[in-house]
């Protein structure tokens, strides 16, 4: 029904309404019998326990109803549950989520490179992208932060920041037991064990399985690649088939927690997540073949290649069915330590420490142009000699793979860090003040041993050529200081001042394979900076229900050097003012927030063709695109108008624009990509009186959309390539409907109904210009299943 909505037409109006109304984080109604109204929400955006309603930033918080309801189980699932947030998986399947927010585009897929828009985990930063998308642990809650934190969050926070918050063991024995069956063959089990409490000491474990099938039917599927080369892979060397299906996952996981707490002073907990995932990347077909943009000669091949053995072409739709026989089994592996303890010295000081460990593997094959079925037949070995092959040789090749564009990576990262934080709280003075040490080291590239991508490559025997390094090794370490000081000038009128001074050294090789005229490169580099930020601002509360709050900030993204090529940090001043309101007795949460931020020397990924001379050998690189401004405002409501039923409604606007471009990179006049100008999310929730016992029926459905977006920043482009120009304007549709607290042999029961994009969408998610041809991977289709719960 979506397809046919004006939907465009309905987000201006939301958020016309929303602006008008004022606006907060997604919340429940309060359950008392003698009290409606939006229950208070807990967040930690400023490093301590604060009601969201005296937090002086824009934040989203996402409760534990709201991830079950969307089943966001993974970073991947967060597009658009906040406002001006969107997320798209790189092609690829190298795991990497590119975040957008507030018109800032994160994506820190090249070695070396940082994000814009962290990911943390329990206060511990996420550095490696590669592989950063993973299975979420037992969650308490996420919060989205928007606007620059780099004051609390440090750098590489300068559009904002997510924070992922686990649970803590309760101390009381409990035994959870979920278990989900859907379509495309979805299998689910998860268990969650909490022990009681012995002593000062009480602890939880969960364990979780989950599979299913992808949705996108790979007709390359059997194909058998040599990848004997890569000499120090055995996930290369093994997985060497083409699947059946395509967005394939197996994923297992344990998350245990044990927490001390001898007395009311102290506390500690530790913390471990592991995770263990056999997938198969997205689907990518191609939309559009252009063969002259290979050149005439490899143009008339490849026309000719496709004539005799056709790939399917899609157009801006997902298809049932590509060709991507390149594509290969991919495996993936996250563990993490976290010990966080804190003491209480006195009623007003409070000091915590945060010790880490992480680490993360991925490799993943993948056929990201979905010209899978080119082979060189009698016919187009014959024209083989047009690119220098002599006949002789070309008759050997004949049955050959040509691999119009494949792709193969493998990650590797280990990160150590520690915070020490104190935190001080008086009438008078708030606190919040530490340092933190993190060290991070990363080896991304291809498998050792064999080359990366493979563009318009014929493979004789379907082996990928060896004794090649195409490998980066990176280390970086950060050294920060940062205070944040709120002064309470009144009860009323609060003015806050923070700032942070940040170390970088980033050291790091990169090896470069030249193919003509087979030569193995290497570069090194260096790269120190040291670099303040800071932030100022007034909050004034006229009453108990109001926050009006308005702050100068700063922030940046570290530099680097990747083969040999140095790029400038990425700095922003923004400002911001907003009001939080709860109105109508709390029947009505109101958040507004304004914004306007200039972004200087923005960091983007291009090829190393771009650069004078070129030098395409050196594959991606990290260039400066230019300077870009932006302003939009963001709208949160949460409404109660009776009792059981809650309603949600957010919405964002972001206006861009791009100045001092890089001629390299950015035409004048350019269009903007990956860059929505609005996103809106609604729900609603109904809980009923018990029906029998204590059972309740709760009905949901949740709605997010954004606004139509240009994916790709070529002018002039071809009309063939008009389906993945643009993806258009996108509505999912999200609902579950439980009936809860069901009474079972001594427990509660609950069977739920639940159904993720249902109205299908099915728009390009990631399209990818070679010149020669266009391509795509595409949002995932609708899926549906039932929950069956027990609670011990």
């Amino acid at each position: 029904m979506f397809h046919y909505i004006k939907s465009s037409r309905i987000a201006l109006l939301t958020c016309t309404v929303l602006a008008a109304t004022g606006v907060s984080g997604q919340a429940n109604a309060q359950t008392a019998d003698d009290d409606v109204g939006v229950a208070d929400i807990i967040v930690t955006a400023q490093k301590r326990e604060q009601s969201l309603q005296d937090v002086p930033i824009a934040v989203t918080a996402l409760s534990r109803d709201s991830l079950q309801a969307n089943r966001i189980t993974n970073v991947m699932d967060l597009a658009a549950q906040a406002p001006n947030l969107t997320m798209r998986p790189a092609a690829g399947g190298a795991g990497i989520p590119s975040f957008t927010l507030r018109g800032a585009v994160s994506f820190g897929s090249v070695a070396g490179q940082d994000k814009s828009i962290p990911l943390y985990i329990d206060g511990v930063y996420i550095g490696s992208a590669q592989g950063s998308a993973f299975e979420l642990p037992d969650l308490e809650r996420i919060e989205v932060l928007r606007g620059p934190q780099g004051t609390l969050f440090g750098r590489n926070a300068t559009a904002g920041a997510i924070s992922i918050i686990t649970r803590e063991p309760s101390g009381e024995f409990g035994l959870r037991q979920q278990f989900t069956y859907g379509n495309y063959d979805h299998l689910r089990s998860s268990t969650r064990v909490e022990l009681p409490q012995m002593g000062p000491l009480s602890a939880s474990i969960s364990y979780t399985h989950s599979e299913r099938e992808g949705e996108i039917k790979n007709l390359g599927a059997g194909v058998r690649w040599d990848r004997s080369g890569a000499t120090k892979s055995k996930w290369a060397r093994r997985l060497n088939v083409s699947p059946k299906t395509l967005g394939d996952d197996n994923v297992e996981s344990v998350f245990a927690a044990v927490k001390l707490e001898p007395s009311d002073s102290f506390k500690t907990v530790y913390r471990f997540d592991w995770m263990e995932n056999h997938f198969t990347p997205d689907g990518n077909s191609i939309v559009t073949f252009n063969p002259s943009g290979a050149g005439a000669a490899f143009g008339a091949i490849l026309t000719q290649a496709l004539l005799e053995n056709p790939s399917p072409i899609a157009n801006e739709h997902r298809p049932k069915a590509v060709n991507n026989s390149f594509t290969v089994p991919g495996y993936q592996t996250v563990m993490g330590h976290n010990l966080t303890s804190t003491l209480v010295l006195s009623d007003t000081v409070t000091l915590k420490n945060i010790a880490a460990y992480r680490k993360s593997f991925i490799f993943s094959g993948a056929d990201i142009g979905g010209l899978g079925s080119l082979r060189v037949t009698p016919t187009v070995a014959t024209m083989l000699p047009t690119i220098g092959i002599p006949l002789a040789t070309a008759q050997t090749m004949i049955g050959a793979p040509i691999v119009g564009a494949g792709s193969q990576t493998e990650s590797r990262a280990r990160q150590w860090s520690d915070e020490l934080q104190i935190n001080y709280d008086s009438d008078f003075l708030t606190v919040t003040a530490g340092a933190i040490y993190y060290k991070v080291k990363t080896i991304t590239g291809a498998p050792d041993g064999l080359g990366g991508s493979s563009i318009l490559a014929i493979l004789p025997g379907f082996k990928l050529p060896s004794g090649r390094r195409q490998l980066s090794f990176n280390t970086g370490k950060s050294m920060a200081a940062y205070l944040q000081a709120e002064v309470h000038v009144t009860p009323q009128l609060d003015v806050i001042g923070g700032a942070r001074i940040t170390r970088d050294r980033k050291t790091g090789t990169t090896f470069v394979y030249v193919a003509n005229p087979g030569r193995q490169d290497s570069y090194t580099f260096s790269y120190k900076d040291t670099r303040p930020s800071y932030m100022f601002g007034v909050n004034f509360k006229p009453n108990d229900d109001i926050l009006l709050y308005g702050k100068y900030s700063t922030g940046f993204v570290s530099g680097g050097a990747v083969s040999g090529i140095e790029y400038p940090a990425e700095t922003v001043k923004a400002w911001e003012a907003g009001i939080k309101a709860d109105l109508f007795d709390r029947r009505l949460r109101a958040n507004l927030a304004l914004f306007k931020a200039d972004y200087t020397d923005i960091q983007a990924v291009s090829g190393g063709q771009f650069i004078t001379p070129p030098r395409p050998e050196l594959g991606t690189l990290v260039l400066r695109e230019g300077d870009l401004d932006t302003k939009g405002f963001e709208a949160e409501l949460t409404f109660v108008p009776v009792r059981g039923l809650t309603l949600n409604a957010g919405a964002g606007y972001t206006d861009l624009k791009f100045t001092n471009p890089n001629p390299l990179l950015r035409a004048p006049g350019a269009p903007v990509t990956a860059r929505p100008k609005w996103t809106s999310n609604l729900s609603a929730q109904y809980v009923t009186d018990p029906l029998f016992g204590d059972a309740t029926m709760m009905f949901r459905v949740d709605a997010t959309y954004r606004s139509r977006i240009r994916t790709l920043a070529q002018l002039n482009l071809p009309a063939s390539f008009n389906p993945i120009i643009y993806s258009e304007e996108m509505w999912q549709v999200n609902s579950r409907i439980a009936i809860r607290d069901i009474d079972f042999g001594g427990g509660k029961a609950e069977l739920a109904v639940w159904g993720k994009n249902l109205n299908d969408a099915d728009n390009p998610a990631f399209p990818i210009y070679f010149g020669y041809e266009g391509s795509s991977s595409y949002v995932r289709a609708r899926t549906y299943g039932v929950d069956l719960t027990f609670d011990f």
